[in-house]
């Protein structure tokens, strides 16, 4: 059945237009192409175990996670100050920090490949990292995320992803956090709560359901494959949750890339 219209995105507070027509439209563009197989070891790599960065630094010969400083970061404490702006503009420096966490010694590996005893630890990682980037060096946000694949400009294939942290709150987390403000005002009710009911009720978008983890496709989706994967209890940050709770989402986690991996 066609759907075309727009829906309401409560924590964006803004419309989504759906037009599930248009996937069946002409199509002369790229495609892509499945990956390479690569080596299990990469001498070449700068991420694998004992490789060299450009900085010089030689990476532990390790055989889990491990974790460095970005060589090339984004965000940086000693980060230059910058150039007066013109006019209305305004700038400032580019302060935080960003690290690089190496999923596994796997040169040819996936996030979604790792076991499950493997992949919790990533997510333990995750909170470790959150918790000592917050509350001993004072961030006030961590933002932790993949880029996958080389069509999206991918520029190392062993599987790794990046942890910014910032002085500051990310824009759209900002949003969010007033839209769920906003919404126990005036419902007196958590707005992740009523998501969470509502596609309950709903059911055609879940994809994992556990006692305490919920992953599914929201009505108010903005990109294709676009997934939350969220706790059912109240909790603001990952170092706040237990680690029976961490661990579910881990496995929830993992179930959901095997989808899209497959």
């Amino acid at each position: 059945m066609m759907t075309w219209e727009n829906r309401w995105h409560p924590l964006l507070e803004r419309w989504v237009t759906v037009t599930s027509h248009r996937g069946s439209r002409p199509w002369s563009g790229g495609r892509v192409t499945a990956a390479p197989d690569a080596p299990r070891f990469d001498p070449t790599c700068y991420l694998c175990p004992g490789g060299e960065r450009i900085s010089g630094i030689k990476n532990a010969v390790y055989t889990d996670c491990f974790v460095f400083d970005n060589d090339h970061p984004a965000f940086k404490a000693s980060a230059p100050a910058p150039v007066p702006a013109p006019g209305i503009y305004q700038n400032a420096r580019a302060e935080g920090l960003c690290r690089v966490l190496c999923y596994t010694p796997d040169h040819a590996g996936r996030l979604s490949g790792l076991s499950e005893d493997q992949f919790k630890a990533v997510v333990h990682c995750w909170r470790d990292q959150t918790d000592g980037l917050m509350t001993n060096a004072g961030y006030e946000h961590v933002f932790i995320f993949e880029n996958n694949g080389e069509v999206v400009g991918v520029s190392n294939p062993h599987p790794h992803c990046q942890i910014y942290a910032t002085p500051f709150v990310f824009h759209t987390v900002t949003q969010e956090i007033q839209a769920v403000a906003r919404y126990r005002q005036a419902d007196a009710d958590n707005l992740f709560d009523a998501i969470i009911r509502s596609e309950q009720a709903d059911g055609r978008r879940i994809l994992v359901e556990t006692d305490d983890c919920l992953a599914f496709v929201p009505y108010f989706a903005q990109l294709p494959y676009e997934t939350f994967i969220v706790p059912k209890g109240s909790w603001q940050r990952l170092p706040e949750m237990p680690a029976s709770v961490l661990d579910d989402l881990a496995l929830v986690l993992r179930a959901v890339l095997k989808m899209q991996d497959h």
